[in-house]
């Protein structure tokens, strides 16, 4: 082994060491009653869609009941453990450091069809877990909107691997649709991956039965989760089309009524969408870095580190490499994907706030640029790209420690 390799390996080590160890402190002060989807748990498990309170200020009063809106999927996954434990179960980053896992293993098995070296296998999984916003929320799964997130990715990931590496459309539109039940605006990833089910030679318009089974079988299960949430909407707020976001934040459960917050200033005075929102978006989305308040007469004393994150691209500029890749009708369907998940998102009344890594909201849109990433990487890349990711991991570890000791 040559010096260079040795101390790239050392770094690594020592970065993957920091991030366990973060990890664990994390999950042994994990407290009971901290994360809402353990009493939406409850409430199924006692045939209701209501919630008796809340743990946290995200839920929405309809009428005389309080409700918890985000989709349905990650409290059936605590379901069992809520049956057994109660509502005060609180080994949810647990739960979610096995969804990181998962997640870790579909991206090696991706690896291995589009990057042409275990090495480079290797960096992928490496920036995955700990250069992109995925390790920051399974690092907060015990709060309801990380612990959604940090699933939602899993079955988007399974969902591409479904489709890319075993061309089956039936089991793609299965983990499309559990991801939906996660993070809603996973069903527009649908023709993005009918066309990952593509042979290069198969034309994209053909019309035969060949097509139609395969279309049908990829729509056969987000179509029946899609109905089966529309009715859940229905059922609580009265409408299908009534997802309950429109009643956050009631004022009473306000710690400080006096300063909400600019999330329910936002929310209460310009809606849940607004242009208003745009400039503030695009900037973290793109341009703003990591951002460390220095305070005190001199500047010299640590003040706080801002909690809206920084530009993904800045974290892990190694995401770049995905306009090297081949600009072919999987390429185009994908960007297009990822810019109609993204622009929504830019005018939304929160960027992932709070967030002490990049934007979170990004790991909607990722697993899609992280397949042409990795087409555009090649052998010849790899000591670059282990400095990049270096790189990214040590900002992304650098920002979760500092940002998390200064907020306690």
């Amino acid at each position: 082994m040559t010096a260079k390799r040795l101390s790239i390996t050392v770094i690594f080590t020592g970065l993957v060491l920091g991030f366990l160890a973060v990890l664990a402190v994390a999950i042994l002060r994990e407290a009971p009653e901290s994360n809402s989807y353990a009493l939406l748990a409850d409430a199924f498990l006692h045939g209701r869609f209501d919630v008796s309170r809340c743990f946290d200020e995200d839920c929405a009063r309809f009428g005389d009941k309080y409700f918890v809106v985000f989709p349905p999927l990650p409290a059936v996954i605590a379901m069992p453990f809520v049956a057994i434990f109660g509502v005060e179960f609180h080994y949810f980053m647990l739960l979610s450091m096995i969804a990181l896992a998962a997640t870790a293993y579909l991206w090696w098995r991706i690896g291995q069809k589009l990057v042409e070296t275990r090495e480079l296998n290797s960096l992928l999984v490496l920036l995955v877990v700990f250069a992109t916003p995925i390790f920051f929320v399974t690092l907060r799964g015990d709060k309801i909107w990380f612990f959604a997130q940090s699933w939602g990715f899993l079955f988007a990931s399974a969902a591409i691997y479904a489709a890319l590496i075993q061309k089956r459309a039936l089991l793609t539109g299965l983990f499309i649709g559990l991801a939906f039940l996660c993070r809603q605006m996973s069903i527009l990833y649908l023709p993005f991956l009918y066309v990952l089910l593509l042979d290069d030679d198969t034309p994209l318009f053909r019309i035969d039965g060949a097509a139609l089974k395969r279309g049908l079988s990829l729509a056969a299960f987000p179509l029946l989760f899609l109905a089966g949430y529309l009715a859940y909407n229905a059922a609580r707020f009265g409408a299908p089309l009534e997802t309950g976001y429109k009643y956050l934040f009631p004022r009473e459960l306000d710690p400080d009524p006096n300063d909400p917050g600019f999330i329910k200033n936002r929310l209460r005075e310009l809606g849940s969408f607004s242009t208003q929102y745009l400039p503030f978006n695009v900037l973290y989305m793109f341009v703003q870095g990591p951002h460390l308040e220095f305070v005190g007469k001199y500047k010299t004393e640590f003040g706080a580190f801002d909690n809206n994150g920084a530009s993904l691209f800045l974290v892990t500029p190694a995401l770049l490499f995905a306009f090297l890749a081949r600009w072919n009708r999987a390429f185009w369907f994908g960007l297009i994907t990822c810019a109609a998940i993204l622009g929504v998102t830019l005018f939304y009344h929160s960027n992932g706030f709070s967030q002490y890594s990049a934007q979170r909201y990004a790991l909607d849109w990722l697993p899609i640029l992280l397949v042409f990433m990795c087409a555009g990487w090649r052998k010849e890349y790899t000591a670059p790209l282990s400095l990049l990711i270096a790189y990214s991991m040590t900002v992304t570890l650098a920002m979760i420690a500092i940002g998390g000791m200064l907020a306690s």
